[in-house]
């Protein structure tokens, strides 16, 4: 890999003492490069002495005064003054590599315990409870760290401040962070894995896809690098490549179920069935396994237009989420049901799913995936009062004011017939949409609404290309019908008809009661409603 030298320690106890040993060797040759050994008197002092002996090692391998100088501050200050919260940051560090989040959380939440001010646990907390998909909490600990970030060390503090940005919506800020963390400490896999995960998010994915492979070359043993490095290969249409990816991880044993769900998507974007039901099989390994595995086959249900299984499915697994005290998750569950529901022309269901949402969780997420549910099935001033509260919470988050406002906006401005306005809305959110198939589906919705084929066309055909990297949101299947509605504007028949013809296709074992697919049928036929 490319290693010059390696630095090797060791912590010996000498009857009541300790002994710290710091050693450089050479990588090639095993030959000592320079070492530094020191005594501690008890137990407390290991970290300072740790210090002590990591300062000298700096300058007997010819580290400048200034530069030992200004990277200095005392470990007991600069990231915790108890060996055991430190232990237990290393351990839950080494379950968090390889996405064992569940195992990481309580090591995390011993650390902090153990030394209330430890900025780091915090900020690992936050990144594990985002993971875990409980924003809430994250941001909790998120806050906590960044308050803390003077106690941390200089490195600690970029991973610190770049979480801080990036994770509560702030991009701009938070990709400007990551990439002086990156300039810094170059062989560091975290800030290329984190603008990988965040250019994914954006449908930036050639971006991705450099950080990504950045990320895995550093730490070929850490899994999020290969999960992050497959998903820009899946945007990009090249989902052999994805396969591969996510099989060498589970070749070098950093399996996970999260790995395995990844696999199934990929299987799933080849139409191999069998493999996409053995992975997710495989899937539900795991604490948190079934309730993902279980949340999505009710999303897939809900992609083939099987409202009540997919009803029945979301149900188990907001139950698995409960039992993991998941309760945003299960929440979240709520909403996109309900968005499905109203898209489907459910009313009444889609209002009692996002009352449930609402009863549940309080957090930001819920409340704006509720408003775009609420604003779908036509309820405008519940969906502008929760969008426009979420909004003056947060005047900071980026993906609120130009992503979820715009949003359940424009599609007030559709229900009150002003599809003009509804697209311009949704033009500068465009930037951060390009894989958000609400803002597509919207969109494209306002263009049919102005009179405007062509663009619905266009938009609708995005939707289409979004189906590798997202391959059961059941958003996606209804672009089909999107399309011949679109064409149909254009007077192409022949195309109308196929695009209707693909989207009954996918929707031929749904429930014959749900209204939008009568209403399709009612127009493929010509016959109106």
């Amino acid at each position: 890999n490319g290693i010059k030298a390696m630095l090797n320690g060791s912590i010996a106890s000498l009857g009541s003492q300790y002994v710290v040993t710091l050693e450089v060797v050479n990588a090639g040759t095993g030959e000592s490069l320079a070492r530094e050994e020191v005594q501690a008197e008890k137990k407390e002092e290991v970290l300072n002495s740790l210090h002590d002996a990591g300062s000298k090692l700096r300058r007997k391998l010819g580290e400048s005064l200034t530069s030992v100088q200004k990277y200095d501050k005392p470990l007991s200050e600069a990231t915790t003054s108890s060996l055991e919260a430190l232990k237990a940051l290393s351990l839950g560090d080494a379950k968090h590599q390889i996405g064992e989040e569940f195992g990481a959380l309580p090591l995390y939440q011993r650390a902090v315990e153990l030394d209330p001010n430890f900025a780091m646990a915090y900020a690992r907390l936050g990144t594990v409870y985002n993971n875990l998909g409980q924003s809430e909490m994250s941001e909790q600990n998120r806050k906590r760290a960044f308050e803390l970030r003077e106690r941390a060390s200089e490195h600690e503090k970029l991973y610190i401040t770049s979480h801080y940005y990036a994770d509560s919506g702030q991009l701009d800020k938070g990709i400007t962070a990551l990439e002086l963390y990156k300039q810094t400490y170059p062989r560091d896999m975290i800030p290329s894995n984190n603008l990988s995960a965040i250019y994914n998010s954006l449908g930036q994915f050639e971006n991705a896809l450099d950080n990504a492979r950045q990320a895995v070359q550093l730490d070929p043993n850490n899994a999020t690098g290969y999960s992050n490095l497959a998903q820009a290969y899946a945007g990009l249409n090249r989902l052999d490549e994805a396969k591969a990816t996510l099989n060498q991880a589970l070749q070098r044993k950093l399996d996970s179920p999260g790995l395995h769900l990844q696999l199934a998507g990929v299987a799933l974007g080849q139409s191999d069935m069998a493999t996409a039901e053995r992975e997710m099989e495989l899937g539900k390994a795991g604490p948190d396994g079934e309730m993902n595995v279980l949340g999505g086959r009710s999303a897939m249900a809900a992609c083939r237009g099987q409202i009540r299984h997919s009803r029945e499915l979301g149900q188990k697994a907001r139950d698995a989420a409960e039992r993991l005290n998941l309760k945003e998750g299960a929440a979240n569950q709520y909403t996109q049901e309900a968005l499905v529901e109203a898209i489907a022309l459910d009313k009444s269901r889609a209002l009692e799913d996002v009352a449930q949402a609402l009863k549940m969780s309080n957090s930001p997420r819920v409340a704006l995936n509720s408003a775009i549910a609420l604003a779908v099935a036509g309820e405008d001033k519940r969906a502008a009062k929760l969008v426009d509260e979420v909004a003056r919470q947060r005047p900071y988050d980026t993906l609120v004011q130009f992503v979820s406002v715009p949003l359940v906006k424009a599609q007030i401005e559709i229900n009150h017939g002003n599809p003009a306005k509804a697209i311009d809305l949704l033009d500068g959110a465009m930037i951060y949409a390009r894989v958000n198939t609400a803002v597509l589906y919207v969109r494209g919705n306002a263009y049919l609404k102005a009179g405007q084929g062509g663009e619905a066309v266009q938009t609708f055909q995005r939707m289409l290309e979004l189906r590798n990297v997202l391959p059961i949101d059941p958003l996606i299947p209804l672009a089909h019908l999107g399309l011949g509605r679109a064409f149909s504007l254009q007077n192409d028949a022949a195309h109308s008809r196929i695009a209707y013809q693909d989207f009954l296709a996918q929707w031929k074992d749904a429930d014959a009661d749900v209204r939008l697919l009568q209403q399709a049928k009612a127009e493929y036929t010509g016959r109106g409603e």
